[in-house]
C-alpha cells in the first residue's frame, strides 16, 4: 500500500493545478455573472476543500480487519461541493446532470488512472454533498444574520481552520484564500461597489481576462518568493482572495470596464 506521506504528496500535487481550475471558474462567476454567488460560492469551495485536507491529515483512515480505507479524496470532494451548489438553482433536469457530470468524470478518471479507492470517492461526494446542503439548509438563518457579524465570521472561521492545519504549511493556502476573500468581499461592499447588471458581454469577458492573468501568474511566481516570505501559502492565499474580491473590482473600475453603484449594497 502507498504510504501516508506519498499519499499527501500525490494529493497536493493533483490540487495544484486543479484549485487553479476551480478559482477561475468562482471568479469568473464572481467578476462577470453575479458576486454574491461567486463569492458563496468561492468560499464553500474553499471551505470543502480545507475540510478535506484536516481529514487526510488527522483522519486519513477508516481501519477494517482487511484494509485501511481513506475516508475522503479531496479533489472529489471539492468538485462535488462547486457544483453541487448550482443543482437547487437549477431550472431543468438536464441542468442537474449537468452538475453531476464534473464530479462523476473527476470520480472515473482518479479510479482509472490512479489507485484511489471507491470508498473515498463516494465519501468525497457525500461530505461535498451535505456542505451544500448545510449551506441551503441554514441560509435563512445566515441571511438574517447582521452584516458586521457575517464579516466577522468570514474573517476569524479561515484563522480557526489555519491553526488546526498549522502542522502542514502547504494546505494553508486554502484557508489564505478564504480569510483573503472575506477581507476583500468586505472592502468590496463599503468601498467599491462594483455593478455588473448591463454591461456588455465584451466588457464581461475582459474583466474575466484580467482576473484571470492574476491568478496565473500569482500561482506561476509564488514558489520564487518562498525563501522570503514567512508562511508563504498561507500569505499567497490571503492575496489571491484579496485579488478575487477586492483588487479585480478596483482595476475594473478604474479602467472603466464596469461602474460603480451609488448607494451601497446589501451582500
Amino acid at each position: 500500500m502507498t504510504s501516508f506521506s506519498d499519499s499527501l504528496v500525490k494529493i497536493s500535487i493533483q490540487s495544484d493545478w486543479l484549485i487553479i481550475l476551480f478559482l477561475l471558474i468562482v471568479g469568473g462567476i464572481f467578476w462577470t455573472i453575479h458576486m454574491r454567488l461567486g463569492f458563496q460560492v468561492l468560499y464553500l469551495t474553499l471551505l470543502s476543500m480545507s475540510i478535506a485536507h484536516i481529514i487526510t491529515l488527522y483522519f486519513p483512515y477508516m481501519y477494517t480487519n482487511d484494509e485501511l480505507l481513506p475516508i475522503t479524496q479531496p479533489n472529489v470532494q471539492t468538485t462535488m461541493t462547486l457544483f453541487a451548489f448550482f443543482i437547487p438553482l437549477a431550472r431543468s433536469r438536464l441542468h442537474v446532470l449537468l452538475c453531476l457530470t464534473p464530479p462523476v468524470l473527476m470520480s472515473l478518471l482518479l479510479v482509472i488512472l490512479t489507485e484511489t479507492h471507491i470508498f473515498s470517492i463516494i465519501g468525497g461526494i457525500l461530505i461535498g454533498g451535505f456542505i451544500i446542503y448545510t449551506f441551503y439548509r441554514t441560509l435563512d438563518w445566515i441571511g438574517a444574520m447582521p452584516e458586521p457579524y457575517l464579516f466577522v465570521s468570514a474573517i476569524l472561521f479561515p484563522l480557526f481552520l489555519a491553526a488546526i492545519i498549522f502542522p502542514s504549511e502547504l494546505y494553508l493556502i486554502y484557508p489564505g484564500i478564504l480569510l483573503g476573500s472575506g477581507i476583500g468581499v468586505a472592502l468590496e461592499v463599503f468601498k467599491v461597489r462594483m455593478k455588473i447588471s448591463k454591461t456588455s458581454i465584451l466588457k464581461r469577458t475582459g474583466a474575466f481576462l484580467i482576473g484571470a492573468l492574476g491568478i496565473i501568474l500569482f500561482f506561476g511566481t509564488d514558489r520564487f518568493i518562498q525563501s522570503w516570505i514567512p508562511f508563504t501559502e498561507l500569505t499567497t492565499g490571503i492575496v489571491i482572495g484579496l485579488w478575487i474580491t477586492f483588487f479585480v473590482p478596483i482595476l475594473l473600475i478604474l479602467f472603466k470596464i464596469y461602474e460603480r453603484k451609488t448607494k451601497s449594497r446589501v451582500f
